[in-house]
């Protein structure tokens, strides 16, 4: 946190904080894959590359996941905003009214932009009709299955409807002793969003609408509500799991299902202590259905970089506008996105052989074809209904509420936060 308190902002002008003339770098990079220890070297070989190739320097700034979107609006009210941050696609919409970020469109051109990155992840970096975010990698979160645990309970497929996941489950509980069969999200609000999010799909349910108004409270979500709690009964699920708590134990063959993104593979790598070796246990899969013939769900997910102007108006030539576009370079999207198990984020690096003849990325695509968007974090005041919809969930594991307690009350929270955000139900 010592760098933190080293950036500081040159001045403000025209409305705009100028960064990087102060810095003894020509610009910063502010990411939560620097915390982590299987990606930060990536990231290190990302910022040689660049110095190598342009003589400019990078100080990386490491924020934890869950740390980014306070730090961030902390930063900017300090005036310390760095120069070039990694997101999360969910964070875009409340990130997009902070002073001086760059729409892409004005710096490299709508074309441009259209020729160089896949359609559906520059999609997630567009928020009314200006391009702040550009996808450094992009996929989906889904379900991953640990075949060694599957094996030990004696399952020899991964269950195709909630009923099959329900009885796997209860397979694994009895057949591998202090095991979790299913490592679902009990901590962490945003964690937990994600995961609830996913099965209100499944069951048939949406919490907003595209044009705001609230519709969690439904019988639909009752019923994803209620089947996720009987999971907690039957100690098929536990409290207190965050999403590493969840690759942890997945990676240490002590849970058999989770939801992830496709970094998934990178994580258990790791957490396994036999890094590729490993691979064959991994295996992604479609989330469970309710009924046989629906369509199984899955959420969208990308890595967006976003940037704020280092000149009035940005240009190319900016120390932090060169890194953005050598990010989308194929040297960097044919490496960093794969080491971390993703899809690239541009439409060259997606043909290349390395990420093309990848077999785990393959099946994790061909098993979730059409991501959902994220139906709460898109909203400027989506913190506050990330909250809500995560204390109510929690209160019905807990056994504090009913399934149908906790979504009414969901419901009229969420209805309250989005008319004070403007949108009257």
């Amino acid at each position: 946190m010592t760098k933190i308190t080293t950036l500081m902002a040159t001045a403000l002008a025209a409305g705009i904080f100028t960064i990087g003339a102060a810095q003894a770098a020509d610009l910063s990079f502010m990411g939560y894959s620097y915390a982590e220890e299987s990606a930060k070297p990536s990231v290190d070989r990302i910022i040689d590359g660049f110095t190598a190739k342009t003589n400019l320097t990078v100080e990386p700034i490491g924020t934890a996941f869950g740390d980014m979107q306070k730090t961030l609006f902390l930063r900017a009210r300090s005036k310390t905003l760095p120069s070039v941050v990694q997101i999360s696609e969910r964070w875009l919409p409340m990130f997009s009214t902070l002073p001086g970020l760059v729409d892409y469109n004005d710096v490299f051109g709508k074309d441009y932009l259209a020729k160089t990155y896949a359609p559906e992840a520059l999609a997630m970096g567009q928020v009314d009709g200006k391009q702040f975010g550009l996808p450094l990698m992009s996929g989906s979160i889904g379900m991953v299955a640990n075949q060694a645990v599957l094996t030990k309970a004696g399952i020899t497929d991964v269950p195709k409807t909630v009923e099959e996941f329900k009885a796997d489950l209860i397979a694994i509980r009895d057949a591998v002793p202090n095991s979790v069969p299913y490592a679902m999200a009990t901590k962490n609000n945003s964690d937990i969003l994600v995961d609830f999010l996913v099965w209100e799909y499944t069951f048939g349910a949406h919490v907003i609408e595209p044009s705001g108004k609230v519709v969690v409270d439904s019988d639909a979500s009752k019923q994803a509500l209620a089947f996720l709690v009987d999971l907690m009964k039957e100690r098929l699920v536990a409290p207190e799991i965050g999403r590493p708590d969840a690759r942890r134990l997945v990676g240490q063959s002590a849970a058999a299902f989770y939801l992830d993104a496709p970094q998934s593979r990178t994580f258990l790598r790791s957490f396994s202590g036999q890094d590729k070796a490993f691979d064959v246990n991994i295996r992604p899969m479609q989330v469970p259905v309710v009924k046989e013939g629906d369509e199984p769900k899955s959420i969208q997910w990308a890595h967006l970089i976003i940037s704020f102007a280092q000149s009035n108006p940005p240009t190319k030539d900016d120390a932090n506008m060169q890194f953005v576009n050598y990010l989308g370079d194929d040297a960097v999207e044919t490496q960093f996105p794969v080491e971390q198990s993703a899809l690239p984020g541009t439409i060259s690096a997606r043909a290349n052989p390395v990420v093309a003849d990848d077999a785990y990325l393959t099946a994790w695509a061909q098993n979730n074809t059409h991501p959902l968007a994220n139906e709460v974090g898109t909203w400027s005041n989506g913190g506050e209904l990330t909250d809500i919809l995560a204390e109510e969930v929690q209160s019905a594991l807990l056994g504090q509420k009913t399934a149908d307690e906790a979504i009414t009350s969901m419901g009229q929270r969420m209805a309250g936060s989005m008319t004070k955000a403007g949108f009257p139900q």
